[in-house]
């Protein structure tokens, strides 16, 4: 194996020297800007078969009209994390109309599943497991889209090398679109559970109440995913419903039902 802060362009480009590589996948978080993504390639020049970069459904401007495809316009909606990302896309797709690299763009959204660093479904596994109720931003109402991280997996893996998928863009997400406070029921529903929903408005410029780790934004984000299924033939296996029981087990294997929550602040809020 090969290891090396991509954030040293140098020693990146000393550690890839003389590699041949068929296909890579980019998935780096934040703070990867555009240069590192552009130093990654050029590490890499003439040496390199397909660069596939892992980007955002964050990327689209969500001040716009649901749902999303892959030319809505992108914008900085997002902040820093949104500006990174369409930097790396940038890249990608000049080394496309330039040099002729076989590139592809993937956007996930809400990426969940077994060993999700994100505090999302587990969230709501902690609470309802315990018989404690829900806070809710609002309404609830604003429609949310998640992907099964071996669905993301499934599609990145029958991307690589393939042809038809040069110099595309794809929304890579499950093909369900759901509330908020659907997604509590529908959570409740799988674990048999009883839910308890107590809404609480988020006055303007306030943080609003705890839901999920960045479930409790005030906007849609919905995403098509019809360019993916016609060009590519690709689909998720797993349902929202079938997707979370999976979770849900392996949550319970891994005895994270049994760990310890500060619930403080909600109770805070509760009172």
């Amino acid at each position: 194996s090969l290891v090396c802060d991509r954030l040293d362009h140098a020693a990146l480009a000393r550690t890839l020297a003389g590699e041949r590589v068929d296909a890579l996948v980019d998935v780096a978080y934040a703070p990867t800007t555009g240069a590192d993504v552009e130093a990654l390639l050029r590490a890499l020049e003439g040496r390199l078969g397909h660069a596939l970069f892992v980007s955002t459904g964050r990327v689209h401007d969500h001040a716009l009209p649901i749902p999303y495809h892959e030319d809505t316009p992108r914008s900085l909606y997002w902040g820093e994390y949104a500006k990174n990302k369409i930097e790396g896309e940038d890249v990608l797709l000049r080394w496309r109309r330039e040099r002729g690299l076989g590139v592809t763009i993937v956007r996930p959204t809400h990426v969940y599943g077994p060993l999700n660093t994100r505090n999302n479904e587990t969230f709501f596994f902690d609470r309802l497991l315990r018989g404690r109720p829900i806070l809710v931003p609002g309404a609830g109402g604003w429609l949310r889209q998640f992907g099964h991280v071996e669905d993301l997996a499934d599609a990145l893996a029958a991307m690589l090398g393939v042809p038809a998928a040069f110099g595309q863009a794809y929304n890579v997400t499950g093909e369900e679109a759901i509330t908020q406070v659907g997604f509590v029921e529908l959570v409740a529903d799988v674990l048999k559970r009883p839910v308890t929903l107590v809404h609480r408005a988020t006055p303007a410029g306030a943080t609003p109440v705890p839901f999920g780790q960045n479930l409790a934004y005030d906007c849609h984000a919905v995403y098509t995913t019809t360019k993916l299924r016609a060009q590519l033939g690709i689909r998720p296996r797993y349902t929202l419903a079938s997707g979370l029981a999976q979770t849900f087990e392996w949550y319970l294997r891994e005895g994270l039902d049994r760990r310890a929550v500060d619930f403080s602040a909600e109770d805070a809020l509760l009172t």
